[in-house]
């Protein structure tokens, strides 16, 4: 009577522990608290588990976070079959609609956000479990959640319509561009189709709290302006005063020459200030630009003509008609052009740095798709840095080469002396050298040919020099960045910045217009980073010379 008792006690626990995972109404699965040893015993309770951290080091005999990052590549064996070798064997397909929802969180600097997906139909009777990570764009990895079945569990195929979720991401910075990946467990000895990433950006502060309540991205809606002779007086609304901006600035160019003006509002009036400009010539046309004296701060632009008659012009985000018509991007292209970008990877953090930066300014506000290698890492560990490189060369529309001295470094070095064994340089070095000699190649044999050049183009930043460029880089297009952006993005989509009677103006490629997006403005910076760092080495170097 009692073992009669005892087996039905047993059996509802288990059915208890079951039902709140698989029963709930919308068709949800959210992870639970089980433990790896759980999972090891293949107890029937311990369904879709959070592993930590903790756990993994116990089961390894050392910690991931110094060797992998803060995610590892799944160790099958080590963690579930010690005893079962055969359960790491099978194939499992990448998960399905991969989403990313924002929950709400009260602290106002940052975002959580909770993954979603659903497992794939095939090979899903041997799942058991997922992996997700989370890396910033064009950086490393910052988090990963592992969640794991108990070993003898087979799931069904109507499981596969199923929506799993992760824990939580919290304390993600606003503005940041992040790629999320979900990764069918366990990995299969032939790496294919067993991942699914996805790009996503969290909100602006003004996005999650209202532009009122963001210091970095308030800026001045209400700007007037008037004309007295050759002086300009404009008057601006003042920033909200639980922002704590008592200071501003405000720049104006015309004909190559910039005025600069520091503002600082008296304390009686609190809604508006006036300022003035002077000695401006009239008949001139003025950009100008006003933002709140702070670090990457958002910047209000408005235009200014000086009339000889003393009467205001005033243009603000307007295009003047009469000479300039909207040209629209061709209807044909289905899908956005695919570029390529390569790179040294001896030149320095903040050099790789600055390459993210332009990757990710080109792919958010040129209406382009950037292959990075940074980007892929999966990818390139799994075909090879060279293979990566040369299936990227033949698969995408254009390529770019942004050329620096590190470049001719390895010309200088083929015996691969340089750095080598510093840590802090990129295992995908000879990869990256490879496409370079690949790409060159191709120019070669296409000049040659007679065949078109567009598909390979040049690039240097600000602090390169001309003797940078790869001498079989020197017959395809070059660009000066970030002033030639313009131009470039002219070569990406085949259309033509001037043509009589009409001008093609692209928002936020402009000088002017570069700073008022936060990636333009990292971009300016990161690019100004690795110049102070390039000046730097050389000055190193010329120092060791002289000794």
């Amino acid at each position: 009577m009692w073992t009669g008792v005892v087996v039905l006690t047993r059996l509802l626990l288990v059915l208890l522990a079951w039902m709140p995972l698989w029963a709930q109404e919308d068709g949800t699965v959210t992870p639970q608290d089980c433990g790896l040893d759980c999972i090891r015993q293949g107890d029937p309770s311990c369904v879709y588990c959070r592993i930590t951290q903790a756990e993994v080091k116990n089961a390894l005999g050392f910690n991931p976070i110094h060797t992998f990052g803060s995610c590892v590549p799944w160790p099958c064996l080590e963690l579930l079959a010690p005893s079962d070798p055969q359960i790491c064997q099978h194939f499992v397909q990448a998960p399905d609609d991969v989403t990313v929802e924002f929950v709400d969180y009260l602290d106002p600097m940052s975002d959580t956000i909770v993954v979603s997906w659903r497992p794939s139909y095939y090979g899903i009777s041997f799942l058991r479990g997922f992996q997700v990570s989370l890396q910033v764009l064009g950086g490393s990895i910052v988090a990963c959640q592992l969640f794991l079945f108990h070993k003898n569990l087979s799931l069904p195929a109507s499981h596969a319509l199923k929506v799993y979720k992760s824990d939580p991401f919290s304390g993600l910075p606003l503005g940041t561009q992040y790629a999320v990946t979900v990764m069918a467990l366990p990995v299969p000895e032939e790496w294919e189709r067993f991942y699914h990433s996805t790009m996503f950006s969290t909100r602006s502060c003004a996005e999650k709290n209202g532009l009122e309540r963001c210091k970095k991205d308030w800026y001045p809606k209400h700007i007037q302006v008037q004309q007295n002779g050759t002086t300009v007086t404009v008057t601006f609304n003042l920033a909200p005063p639980d922002l704590g901006i008592t200071s501003y600035f405000s720049s104006c160019y015309a004909n190559g020459l910039k005025t600069y003006t520091d503002i600082t509002p008296n304390s009686k009036n609190r809604t508006h200030h006036s300022y003035q400009i002077h000695h401006l010539q009239e008949g001139t046309n003025y950009t100008c630009v006003i933002a709140a004296n702070e670090v990457d701060a958002v910047r209000k632009t408005f235009k200014v003509h000086l009339t000889h008659t003393h009467k205001d012009v005033i243009k603000q985000h307007q295009e003047n008609h009469a000479h300039q018509e909207v040209t629209s991007l061709p209807r044909h292209k289905l899908a956005p052009p695919r570029l390529l970008m390569v790179y040294s990877h001896y030149d320095g953090p903040a050099h790789i740095n600055a390459v993210l930066r332009l990757g990710a300014f080109i792919q958010q506000h040129m209406a382009t798709q950037v292959s990075l290698d940074l980007w892929d890492t999966l990818r390139v560990a799994e075909e090879g840095s060279a293979s990566w490189y040369c299936r990227q060369i033949r698969d995408c529309d254009f390529v770019l080469v942004i050329c620096s001295r590190g470049f001719s470094r390895r010309l200088e070095h083929p015996d691969n002396s340089v750095d080598d064994d510093d840590e802090s340089r990129p295992v995908l070095s000879s990869g990256c050298a490879a496409a370079v000699h690949i790409i060159g190649a191709e120019v070669c044999r296409a000049r040659t040919l007679g065949r078109d050049l567009s598909k390979y183009m040049s690039a240097t930043f600000q602090d390169s020099e001309d003797h940078h460029v790869p001498l079989e880089l020197r017959l395809v297009s070059s660009y000066r960045l970030t002033e030639d952006l313009p131009l470039l993005f002219s070569h990406l989509h085949g259309v033509a910045l001037h043509r009589p009677g009409g001008v093609l103006k692209v928002q936020h490629l402009s000088e002017e217009g570069l700073t008022q997006v936060p990636a333009g403005a990292a971009l300016r910076r990161a690019i100004y980073e690795a110049g102070l760092e390039m000046r730097a080495e050389h000055d190193q170097h010329q120092g060791h010379q002289n000794h």
